[in-house]
Order: C-alpha cells, then structure tokens, then sequence
C-alpha cells in the first residue's frame, strides 16, 4: 500500500453541503478514487432478492450496460457464497480476481475480472442494511486501509441517511421537493425551476427523482397527479 493511500479520505466541507444524491455520487467517486479504486456502486441489501442486483443499486459510476459484468466481477472476487451470504456480513470483505491460465485469449475480457474488490456493510438506525463495493486494479486492501475507507464510507452514508434516506423511507416530501412538485404541476420545467429557486438544474432533477419515489410514481407526469390527488399541491 502506497503511502498516499494510507493517508485517510478528507471529506471537508463537502460532506456538510451534501444534500442531494449527486452530491452523494461525488462523495463517494473522490472517497473511491482517493483508495485507488475505479468503480464503486451503493446498494440496499434486501434477503428478498440477490445482493446487489441491479434494481438494488442506488448509486454508482458503472455504466448501465457494464453493471452485469461489475457484479459477475465482484463474485468472482469475493466468492459467490460470501456474496450471497452479504446480508449477514458485519465486517468488511476483500478479495481480488484472477483469469485461469488457460483463458481463452480470443474471447473478450471482462474489465473487472481482474479487480480487487471491497465490500463495506452500511446500517441504517432501524437495521435496515445497505453495503458499498469498490473495484479497482489496484492490490487488495490492507487491514488498515480497510478501516479507513470503512470510517470515511460509514461517514458518507450516515450524511447520506439523514438527507434522502430519513425522508424516503417517512414516505414524506421535504419542502423543498414539494416546490419543486408544485412549479411541475404548473408546467415548468427543470430548468426553469432551476431559475425560480436559485438552484442547479441537476439539484431540480434529484429532488424531482427523489419525490418520484416517495410517492411511488412512474414518471412527472404520474408524480404530479398523485401529488394533486393526495392535496400536496393545489
């Protein structure tokens, strides 16, 4: 492990300014890229359906069409049996794939065969569980380095649960969601809310995103229809 890496993630400032899930996707791409690693994907861990399947991913820098490949990676890393058995985990879980000597070289090579993985269980306050894995071509963690990225991932997260989690799983829109709701229903689009409320159009998207979900709506349009039946905005 380099010295560079042994050097604990500074979150700063940031880290208190975060407040949608963009904010969250930088945190965790510095805190990914500080430990060397390319690729991290935050996921809830549910015993109802595989761990880390790809409706289970909240966020990450993997590329919709290469999410199969990460996971076919990571359990192959990790061992498929620790992995499905993730729910239960309470402590960090390393490990680093390797192709067989007699792969094939004609056939196209997975990009995270070779990886080292890092897998961080995440609690809520209520139990529920969640896990962050890191990919990188890099060499497998030590001890030490897992205790830092463990400190500086708990660190995120926890920020992460008050601002979006909290709020999602009450079911209940923040105020500023529901302004956002409100100018949508009277036909303004991101970039004009963006305007109105002195906001990034990106920041308009998460908090749209995040009522999107709360009130169990397919897209704005159903958002803003329920949000009306339910008396949220007249």
């Amino acid at each position: 492990m380099s010295s560079a890496a042994a050097i604990p993630f500074h979150l700063g400032p940031e880290l208190g300014r975060a407040i949608n899930r963009t904010d969250f996707f930088r945190l965790l791409k510095s805190a990914a890229q500080h430990y060397r690693f390319d690729c991290f994907a935050l996921a809830r861990v549910s015993e109802a359906s595989p761990p880390f399947s790809n409706r289970e991913i909240i966020i990450t820098n993997v590329a919709e069409r290469r999410v199969a490949l990460f996971l076919y990676g990571m359990r192959q890393a990790l061992g498929l049996l620790k992995t499905k058995a993730s729910q239960f985990l309470a402590m960090p879980l390393s490990g680093s794939g390797s192709l067989p000597e007699d792969y094939p070289r004609d056939l196209v090579l997975n990009e995270f065969d070779s990886n080292s993985f890092l897998l961080v269980p995440l609690f809520t306050p209520e139990g529920k569980r969640y896990c962050v894995a890191f990919s990188g071509k890099r060499a497998e963690p030590d001890q030490g380095e897992v205790a830092e990225v463990l400190l500086d991932t708990i660190r995120i997260f926890d920020k992460f649960y008050e601002e979006i989690l909290a709020h999602e799983m009450s079911g209940r829109l923040t105020q500023r969601e529901t302004e956002v709701v409100k100018w949508t229903s009277e036909g303004k689009t991101s970039a004009d809310i963006a305007i109105i409320l002195g906001l990034s159009e990106h920041t308009v998207n998460s908090h749209i995103a995040a009522a999107v979900r709360k009130l169990e709506a397919v897209n704005r349009v159903h958002m803003v229809a329920i949000a009306l039946r339910m008396g949220l905005v007249s």
